[in-house]
């Protein structure tokens, strides 16, 4: 089974301080790769997994003042929705703004 974890990009995930929706998506994917499945997650550049990071945003928004936080949100959740096809099950820890991409009809909410 391919699952992708879709993280918030406010901090590095795992967090290194403040980060709580980082630090559950942390720890969810580290378990799940520990049961041996194969497991993406969509985070910042500079995040920390035991399976395949993905990213467009290097550092957290939280953590750069130069990110622009809208800007980049878009282009994080992109990201994973242009790869949607690739896995089994998408993960959404990011947020309501995932649900811009999806396409009526499309239950799944993959493109």
């Amino acid at each position: 089974m391919k699952i992708a974890m879709l993280s918030p990009i406010a901090w590095r995930t795992p967090p290194r301080h403040y980060g709580p929706w980082e630090t559950v998506v942390s720890l969810l994917t580290e378990g799940l790769v520990a049961s041996g499945l194969d497991v993406t997650l969509f985070a910042t550049g500079d995040s920390l997994t035991s399976g395949r990071l993905k990213s467009v945003c290097p550092r957290g928004y939280e953590e750069d003042r130069e990110i622009l936080p809208k800007v980049w949100e878009c282009l994080h959740i992109s990201e994973v929705f242009e790869q949607g096809d690739r896995f089994d099950i998408i993960h959404n820890h990011f947020d309501y703004n995932h649900t811009r991409f999806f396409i009526p009809g499309n239950p799944a909410g993959i493109p």
